[in-house]
């Protein structure tokens, strides 16, 4: 008996396989707990438990840790176990920093796990899966670190491209200021919060020594550790803002030395989401990464400067500041939207690569979602681009018929400006929400690409069958023969087909190899087409006796 839970956050490492199988029964106690995943995993406290079914009495294990030095692969030592029935628990952190755990059981000596079991592996698995509590904290945490960074870059960026005497006046240091503050409390509590929400814990462990070690050992922890040091030294640009605004005014408030030192910071704080996110995992990891980095960058300059235009520059209503400025920033804004178009386009291929993953998945949706609302965005971004262009005259990008002979007033700029400056504002910060869902969502590849199993019981044999990942194209069939009792029973020679009635399809021959006592696979089978497969399989039991069982198969 396996049982597979989602994590809150869907994280995306994928378990292959366990030793001891699960739902099979062994003659003796075996020495340790192995669980093999598809990528490299982090394990946090707690990360495998071990408990007697039915008392539901934790058994001691030793400590968790790596097998065989396999990043992939995490084990537990045993001590000598009784006859009965067990279930693991396990709980680990994917390589993109989020959680995935389930549970499985497995019988010492004679019979198989039932119903009672399966109940309490649930209990345990619901006592063990994580506060709910912590997981809103965690999601507004990273909402909010992440909108942090990109004012605070996209502001810096602002007053020194676009508006440098901005920089001698209170209002734009202040928003500066506060967007650092959030950054850096946002990041200095989501370090123990990750590893509450990790390990699966409740809320009032966030201060727990071993927990905060834990985390810090991880790539997340690492990674926010290096952002809090970053935004230390974005401190002390900050500061030296501050004292040069208050000696030199004008246009040139904003010395080149400190340009050039905020301009390596800001890319540097807008690197750490995509190293403890997606795009360090998967395939095309650098340039993922470089993709990654371009994107949040353009998306700062356009969002973080928007921020800024709309509470520092707009409510001030000074016609020559405003025909300075205004236009400046539209041709920036224009370039960073360019920018965000071609780096999403690519990410979104990278993460998604079927119209079945963008259609059929949490993040295919949310991706969807956002690029309705990013459409909108530029639709609203492209009007304010036209009343710039009416009254200051911006050199035409051909986006549309010429601006109108008389140029409205500086007062009907402003208005119609902050009217629709307001609203892209407002549909940014909910693009900023579902971009921190986005980032949180497991990507849509892999999660179409979900193995799916099965049982398939006669009264003579049962057949444990995995199709990994089960989905159109290559796949690997995993069929385990037990006894009806759950232990492993060799069968002389095992056959399989797949038929898809829908289609007129088949049966299609599955080439099956032996693999190990009672385990037979079919490794790099293609499967043609999506739809419910029949799978039907034989055994041979002796030289007479022949058992079939058959199961559908979803495939998408």
């Amino acid at each position: 008996m396996v049982l597979a839970a989602a994590a809150p956050a869907f994280a995306h490492a994928q378990l292959t396989s366990t030793e001891p199988v699960g739902g099979t029964a062994l003659a003796t106690s075996p020495p340790r707990v192995v669980l093999h995943f598809g990528e490299s995993v982090e394990i946090p406290l707690g990360s495998i438990r071990v408990f007697a079914s039915p008392s539901g009495k934790q058994i001691e294990t030793g400590a968790a840790g790596h097998a065989d030095g396999q990043a992939s692969s995490v084990a537990v030592k045993l001590s000598k176990l009784d006859k009965g029935t067990y279930i693991v628990t396990w709980r680990v952190t994917s390589a993109d920093s989020h959680p995935v755990h389930g549970a499985f059981t497995f019988v010492v000596g004679s019979g198989k796990g039932g119903q009672e079991d399966a109940a309490l592996a649930q209990k345990l698995l619901a006592s063990g899966g994580g506060s709910t509590t912590v997981g809103a904290v965690y999601a507004v945490i990273r909402f909010a670190a992440f909108a942090a960074l990109v004012v605070l870059v996209g502001g810096f960026a602002f007053v020194t491209l676009v508006w440098p005497a901005g920089a001698a006046l209170a209002r734009p240091r202040r928003l500066l200021w506060s967007a650092w503050g959030v950054a850096t409390v946002t990041t200095l509590i989501g370090i123990p919060i990750q590893g509450v929400y990790a390990a699966g814990l409740p809320l009032s462990k966030v201060l727990s020594s071993t927990v905060l070690s834990g985390v810090l050992d991880e790539r997340f922890g690492r990674v926010w550790s290096a952002r809090l040091v970053l935004l230390l030294l974005m401190a002390g640009v900050l500061v030296l803002l501050g004292r040069r605004a208050g000696s030199e005014r004008g246009e040139a408030a904003v010395p080149r030395p400190l340009m050039v030192a905020a301009g390596v910071l800001g890319v540097a704080l807008l690197v750490t989401p995509g190293l403890a996110g997606h795009a360090s995992t998967q395939d095309l990891v650098p340039l993922a990464v470089v993709s990654d980095v371009v994107h949040l960058s353009a998306v700062s300059l356009w969002l973080g400067g928007l921020a800024l235009l709309t509470a520092a520059v707009l409510p001030r209503r000074l016609p020559d500041e405003l025909s300075a400025v205004v236009p400046r920033f539209s041709r920036i804004a224009f370039g960073a939207v360019v920018a965000i178009l071609v780096t999403g386009v690519f990410q979104g291929w990278r993460e998604v690569r079927s119209t079945a993953a963008l259609t059929e998945t949490t993040y295919g949706k949310l991706l969807i979602i956002k690029v309705v609302l990013f459409g909108l965005l530029v639709a609203l971004g492209f009007l304010s681009r036209r009343h710039v262009q009416a009254r200051y005259r911006v050199p035409r990008l051909s986006f549309g018929p010429g601006a109108a002979t008389a140029p409205p007033s500086d007062g009907e700029t402003v208005a119609q400006l902050r009217r629709t400056v307001g609203a892209e504002t407002v549909i940014a910060v909910v693009v900023l929400a579902v971009t921190a869902l986005l980032v949180n969502a497991q990507p849509a590849r892999s999660a179409l690409a979900q193995p799916y199993s099965t049982e398939m019981r006669s009264d003579q044999v049962l057949v444990d069958v995995t199709v990994d990942p089960a989905k159109a194209g290559p796949s690997a069939l995993h069929f385990y023969t037990l006894s009806p009792q759950g232990a492993v029973q060799e069968v002389q020679d095992l056959t399989a087909t797949l038929t898809l009635p829908s289609r007129d399809v088949g049966p299609l021959a599955v080439p099956v190899q032996r693999a190990g006592p009672g385990h037979f696979v079919a490794s790099n089978f293609n499967i043609p087409l999506q739809g419910q497969w029949t799978l039907e399989v034989k055994a041979l039991l002796s030289d007479i006796d022949e058992a079939t069982v058959s199961a559908k198969i979803p495939v998408k």
